[in-house]
Formats: structure tokens, sequence, C-alpha cells
């Protein structure tokens, strides 16, 4: 499984998956992994929009004023999820293999969660 003192500390691990037994199309684990610091940063316009957006909405604010708070959050959630952040395969040794994307990989429905 993920050896986490081979990670870099601004990394989370937020969930991993290992292969049911008998493997399937998956032989390796693979882990979803996020940059916190990205994730921290981009939290706080994403706050901030919705809260101006409830206030303007509040204040009976026109429609077009209303779309640059969306804006603000669309943006602070793309920074969050930006990054290192996606799937990967788990080497091994333990360590982050090769990067498989940000989208859910093929078969990933086939493995077992794995506690983290």
């Amino acid at each position: 499984m993920l050896d986490r003192s081979k990670l870099p500390a601004d990394l989370w691990v937020r969930m991993t998956w290992a292969p049911k037994d008998p493997p399937g199309i998956q032989d390796r684990p693979i882990t979803l992994i996020s940059d916190r610091r990205r994730w921290r940063i981009g939290l706080i316009p994403t706050i901030l929009g919705g809260i101006l957006l409830i206030t303007l909405a509040l204040l009976h604010a026109p429609l077009a004023l209303l779309v640059l708070p969306m804006v603000v959050s669309v943006v602070g959630a793309r920074y969050a999820a930006g990054g290192p952040s996606g799937y990967y395969e788990v080497r091994e040794d333990g360590s982050l293999g090769e990067y498989l994307g940000r989208k859910v990989p093929v078969g990933i429905s086939e493995m077992r969660r794995t506690k983290t």
C-alpha cells in the first residue's frame, strides 16, 4: 500500500483503492491525491464568493452583478483542484507511480476502497 513517509508533506491522500482478489483489470492500487495548500487557498475565494452572492441576493442587486461572486467561486474551486491533484498508481515500494489524470480511472469500480 501507499507509504505516507514517501509523499511530500503538502500532499493529502483522500482515498485509496486496492485490487480485489483475484486481480481484475487493474493490478496495482490507485490513490486520489490533493494538494493541501492549494485546497486551502482555493477554499477562501470559494467561500467569500458564496457569502458575497448571498449578500447581493439579499440586497436585491441586479442579476448581472450576481455573476461576479459566482465567477470568483468557480475560479477558487478550479485553483483548489489544480496542481498535482488527481489519481495515481501506487508502486510496489509504496511511493506514487504513474499519474492517471483527474478523471476517475477505468476499472476503479472493480476495486475495493481501503482505509487511508
